[in-house]
């Protein structure tokens, strides 16, 4: 063999082993990523080009939704990034970082030596981010204060001036993008400072100049003769001063005085009555509106500022009075066109323990005088309120649960059964009635009405066209005689209302029922069944229209105090006997007078 044959097959195999080499480096470098490659701190380096999407899909994925912490004037705002338009692209994130074959030795090279931390593709959506900057905006911004004064109590409290702040909206978007995905450390938004024009000591003039005076004692205010004192104290949650071009620029919110206003002034001022109107004698009469003279709000609050900096002695200003019209005037009460009788009802009721000549009197006085103009609403639990002994109620028999038992308001639903036939007769309209559960045969059947605070309500719309006034006659029972509550409704007659009714249907029988709880309140069985009333609507003779009211009413069970007969009953612990009356081997019956 030549040396040049050798040369060449030593050349040969040198350069296998070359390919080979390369071929191997080819192969395990493959698509992978850089080694020593990060995104955001995530290592990817050494992962296939899917691996490296996996890891950094699951890797970003709490960091990418975070709110993007941002700062301005030493205040922090956050940005959703849905809202800001900005994701990060997880393919092009993993491309950029180096993934891909390729038969380029540099490239293979890199691959198994290199790498380094690469940032994340960040995509944006234009129209979304620049809605965000604009909102983002209207929180950093603010105007330069020029200092404040406001009131603890009396103590005057001292705001000093702030910068104020604008947000540059052309670089701030380049700021929000930049700061995503967010570290949760707050990157600085680019803003424009704005100083005040006061100086510092403005506001201590301020303070000195005003607002300690202004709390040094009462002001007096007077209408010839008469005078109101105002304490520092009642002012002071109405008052505040702030300093504008270096002036102290007092402000106080008559707006916010106005109760104290309507309560101190009386002794200044004569209110206006509004007209109404009311039964007078047999019948409904206007009461004519009365013109008032009142403090003039529009000058008072400036007449309060001029004399709170002056020292004790000089306190004291004059107001003026301004007439003041009722708001609603004898020409509108006498066009309501309360005239006529358009609904009357009378309902009687035993005297029993005398609780409803309490219940029954005190929500027919309350009812008495209601005026209702076109389309407002009569609502009884409103105008009666709730039946407490504070106002005006004692405890009566009430039905609770499909038996009787004893609360304060017991009966006043004889009132609201009263009212409810008054306005059935008069064609109003019925927008919220609940008949008892049980029926009670003093009261017309399938035409009557329960109420219970605060829930069950008696509810009717004036739909007359003219207003209605409500008018209550009550007569006390004794106890040889029954007493009654009669509801007249007045206003312009609109209907000729009658009325019908379906015959009983669908009976229940009550059941007997043995009770032993000390508190048990003995009632006598009443059947249960059906019934719808029917209401009529007629104008010249002629019928318009028809209403139905269908009741459903429940057996009331025969319930008797005690245990049921032949029922051995073993007395409690220690030997308690029965309470008085109430023999424990038999049952009584001493039915309550229903509500």
């Amino acid at each position: 063999m030549g040396r040049k044959q050798l040369a060449g097959i030593i050349a040969a195999a040198g350069l296998g082993v070359v390919v080979v080499g390369y071929g191997a480096a080819f192969a395990f470098a493959g698509d992978r990523i850089p080694g020593d490659t990060t995104v955001l701190g995530i290592p990817i380096g050494g992962l296939s080009e899917k691996d490296a999407k996996a890891k950094l899909t699951a890797g970003l994925q709490d960091r990418a939704a975070a709110p993007i912490a941002l700062t301005a004037g030493g205040s922090t705002f956050q940005v959703a990034p849905a809202d800001a338009g900005l994701t990060v692209d997880v393919d092009k994130t993993v491309s950029a970082a180096g993934a891909g074959r390729s038969l380029s030795p540099g490239r293979i090279w890199h691959a198994l030596t290199g790498g380094d931390a690469v940032e994340p593709v960040v995509t944006k959506d234009e129209a979304k981010l620049k809605a965000a900057v604009d909102k983002l905006a209207g929180q950093v911004n603010r105007k330069a204060t020029e200092g404040t004064i406001t009131f603890k109590g009396t103590k005057p409290v001292k705001h000093e001036p702030a910068d104020g702040l604008q947000l540059d909206i052309a670089k701030a978007a380049g700021a929000v993008f930049a700061a995503y995905p967010s570290d949760g450390a707050p990157k600085e938004l680019p803003v424009e400072v704005t100083k005040p024009q006061a100086a510092p000591e403005a506001i201590e003039k301020a303070m000195t100049e005003f607002a300690e005076p202004a709390m040094s004692g009462p002001i007096r205010l007077t209408v010839g003769s008469k005078s109101v004192e105002l304490e520092p104290a009642e002012l002071a949650p109405a008052l505040a001063v702030s300093v504008q071009e270096g002036k102290v620029i007092p402000a106080l919110s008559t707006k916010a005085l106005e109760p104290l206003f309507q309560e101190r002034f009386k002794a200044l001022e004569t209110l206006p009555k509004d007209a109404t109107v009311q039964i007078v004698g047999a019948g409904p009469k206007v009461i004519p509106a009365v013109d008032g003279m009142v403090v003039d709000r529009a000058k008072v609050g400036a007449a309060i500022l001029s004399i709170l900096p002056k020292p004790t002695g000089e306190r004291r200003a004059a107001v003026p009075l301004t007439p003041t019209k009722a708001k609603f005037t004898t020409e509108q009460a006498a066009a309501l066109g309360i005239t006529q009788k358009i609904g009357d009802f009378t309902t009687q009721f035993p005297h029993g323990t005398g609780y409803r000549n309490i219940n029954i009197g005190t929500a027919a006085a309350k009812i008495n005088g209601t005026l209702l103009k076109p389309n407002e609403t009569f609502s009884l639990n409103k105008i009666v309120g709730e039946r407490t002994k504070e106002n005006g109620f004692t405890e009566g028999y009430i039905i609770s649960g499909g038996k009787f038992e004893k609360d304060f308001g017991g009966g006043v639903s004889q009132s609201a059964t009263t009212t409810f036939n008054a306005a059935f007769f008069a064609g109003l309209k019925i927008v919220a009635h609940k008949a008892h559960s049980v029926y009670i045969d003093r009261y017309p059947v399938g035409r009557e009405a329960t109420v219970a605070w605060p829930s069950v309500d008696l509810k009717f719309l004036n739909d007359s066209g003219h207003g209605i006034l409500v008018q209550t006659i009550f007569k006390r029972s004794t106890p040889g005689t029954k007493g009654s509550v009669r509801v007249i409704i007045w206003g312009t007659k609109f209907w000729d209302i009658t009325t019908g009714q379906s015959a009983r249907t669908n009976f229940r029988q009550p059941s007997v029922v043995y009770n032993t709880d000390p508190k048990c309140e003995a009632q006598a069985p009443t059947p249960g069944f059906d019934i719808t009333v029917y209401r009529y609507f007629a104008k010249n003779g002629v019928r318009q229209k028809t209403e139905s009211f269908t009741t459903k009413y429940n057996a009331a069970d025969d319930i008797r105090c005690g245990p049921k007969p032949g029922t051995v009953v073993t007395p409690p612990p220690g030997g308690v006997t029965p309470p008085p009356g109430r023999k424990p081997s038999s049952a009584t019956n001493t039915t309550p007078p229903p509500s």
